[in-house]
């Protein structure tokens, strides 16, 4: 079988290419497991993202309708406030002039 150091060269030289061989095929298995890892991350990420995305939208339709009816709730206080007030001043007003023309 080994007839000369050179058949022991090669013996050694085809062991250490399997054991190379065997290395880079666990290096690629790994590095393969990395990014499988890396692409599900990402994808709880967007999923995530996308749900933050809806919950901010809710709520910007929730303020934005609340707004819409704040400024309806607003100007219908307003109006009552002017016309409770254009009441009382008109009254004054009525008094006076009434006690001006008693005098």
């Amino acid at each position: 079988m080994l007839e000369s150091s050179k058949d022991l060269l090669y013996v050694v030289l085809s062991l250490c290419i399997l054991w190379f061989t065997v290395f880079l095929c666990w290096l690629i298995y790994q590095a393969a497991r990395v990014l499988k890892n890396t692409n599900e991350i990402i994808e709880n990420l967007t999923h995530k993202l996308e749900l933050i995305t809806e919950a901010v939208g809710f709520i910007r339709g929730k303020v934005d309708h609340l707004s819409s009816s704040m400024g309806t709730v607003t100007g219908l206080i307003s109006g009552l406030v002017e016309k409770f007030l254009m009441n009382k001043l008109n009254d004054k007003l009525s008094e006076r002039v009434k006690k001006k023309n008693n005098k």
